[in-house]
């Protein structure tokens, strides 16, 4: 008698219950291929700037959603530039408006109230540069998701290198490699069924990308699938089953 693989039972017991169970819609194909769930989002965080790191905010882990503040290098130097520029800026706004009042007075020439409008906007350029390079002293997360590295603590010296990885998890994706045979039978959109043998659940997840090419050497190509993941509930890298067919229903189970 052939033997089940681990695993293999309660998706086969999954696909004969959703076949027989009474009213259920059938399933097209009960055919099943081994995927793999994966992070959406997977990027490391650091930058440009070279510093010392004065604020680490986060740690592994820990939930963070886009924008908020990862760390931050030593900023003294640059804002004091910017306190400077903005001396600047100011002046010359001044300057040109009391030049602006001389000019419709006819008491100053149109090329000298050129100049000084030039100078009050090269002034405010260098302003919003200080500004900028400010800017890259604080490292911001770019994604809603999870810290899953920290690469350096306070008082490291950092020189334009990754200090984080981060993932975000919901949603999660699901990547299939399916035979050739498969080519041209999925609709973009369409719901499938995913069967996680490790937490035995059964979830729903959507098609979002289908390989337009075959890889020649396997004769196969890659499907990917977004399946919501409210809360963080299931792990990324898990391994899974895609079971080909349409959802009967939202939140199938397996029979018991």
């Amino acid at each position: 008698m052939a033997k089940c693989r681990k695993g293999t039972a309660p998706v086969l017991a999954l696909v004969g219950g959703l076949l027989l169970a009474p009213g259920a819609m059938p399933l097209a194909v009960a055919q099943i291929n081994s995927c793999l769930l994966e992070p959406s989002s997977d990027v490391e965080i650091g930058t440009p700037a070279q510093g010392v790191l004065v604020e680490v905010a986060v740690d592994r882990s820990d939930a963070v959603a886009r924008g908020d503040l990862l760390a931050r290098l030593n900023d003294g130097v640059e804002r004091a530039a910017i306190q400077v520029q903005e001396t600047r800026a100011a002046f010359n706004r001044r300057h040109l408006e009391r030049t602006e009042d001389l000019g419709a007075q006819r008491m100053m020439s149109d090329q000298e109230i050129d100049e000084i409008r030039t100078d009050y906007e090269l002034a405010r350029g260098e302003l919003a540069r200080a500004r900028e390079e400010l800017a890259l002293r604080a490292i911001r997360s770019p994604i809603d998701g999870v810290v899953v590295e920290r690469r350096f603590g306070e008082g490291d010296l950092v020189q334009a290198e990754p200090v984080f990885r981060l993932m975000a998890l919901d949603p999660l994706h699901v990547e299939v490699v399916l035979p050739v045979g498969f080519f041209g039978t999925l609709e973009m959109g369409s719901e499938k069924i995913i069967w996680l043998p490790e937490i035995e659940r059964t979830v729903s997840a959507r098609i979002i990308n289908i390989d337009r090419v075959i890889d020649p050497r396997s004769s196969t190509f890659r499907v990917r699938l977004e399946l919501p993941n409210p809360g963080l509930a299931i792990p990324s890298g898990l391994r899974c089953e895609f079971i080909d067919g349409e959802m009967p229903g939202a939140g199938a189970q397996i029979p018991q």
